[in-house]
C-alpha cells in the first residue's frame, strides 16, 4: 500500500504530493506548499509529514 505522501518531480524541481488533498502538501496551515524543492528537501519533508500524520491522523497535512 502506498502512503499518503509521495516525493515526485514537478514542472520546476521536486515536490511532496499529498494524495488526500490531491496536490502539493502544505508545510503548515495557510502556509507554503512543498514544491519547487531539491530532491533532498522533498525527501526530508516527506519523512516529516509521514511521521506527523502517524502521530496525529487528523492533521490533514497541516500543522
Amino acid at each position: 500500500m502506498r502512503g499518503r505522501f509521495l516525493v515526485r518531480q514537478g514542472g520546476n524541481g521536486w515536490m511532496v504530493y499529498d494524495s488526500e488533498l490531491k496536490g502539493p502538501a502544505q508545510i503548515e496551515k495557510n502556509g507554503a506548499f512543498a514544491e519547487k524543492l531539491t530532491k533532498e528537501q522533498a525527501e526530508t519533508l516527506e519523512k516529516l509529514f509521514t511521521t506527523r500524520d502517524k502521530k496525529d491522523p487528523s492533521s490533514r497535512g497541516e500543522c
